[in-house]
């Protein structure tokens, strides 16, 4: 190998380690922040490790948790979800997921997400504690 072709290498090796050590240190995605959709208080996120974490943390005030995947467990965001009550929609969201925290008083519900056009529908009732529906979309694909 003559001396180009080796410094060249040498070039890209040292580009490449300096680009992945450049990616590690980046800093992550802001956390999920508390948002607010007809009055309700929400919030959306989770995608990774630390969003995740972060979620977990904020979980104290909330109602209702949706963790949404395909049939397989892997986590996915739904395209809309709407959260119904007695008097009509009181929640809707579009890009939920993968979770979900809502802050919803005390009752009966019926939670609606459509994913890849498909819509299902499920009933909650919620309490005084937080209540978890780990929603998974029969068929979906990732």
């Amino acid at each position: 190998m003559n001396s180009s072709t080796r410094f060249a290498l040498i070039l890209v090796v040292a580009l490449l380690s300096a680009g992945v050590a450049f990616a590690q240190a980046a800093p992550g995605a802001p956390p999920p922040q508390v948002r607010a959709a007809n009055g309700i208080a929400y919030v959306n996120g989770g995608a990774g490790e630390e969003a995740r974490d972060a979620m977990a943390r904020m979980q104290p005030g909330f109602s209702l948790k949706l963790v949404f995947s395909n049939a397989s467990g892997e986590y996915l965001v739904a395209d809309h979800v709407a959260v119904k009550g007695r008097a009509g929609e009181v929640f809707d969201v579009d890009g939920a997921g993968p979770m979900l925290l809502v802050k919803l008083a005390p009752g009966d519900y019926t939670v609606i997400a459509s994913y890849e056009g498909k819509t299902e529908q499920r009933a909650v009732k919620v309490g005084s504690g937080m209540r978890t529906l780990n929603w998974r979309f029969s068929g979906a694909r990732r």
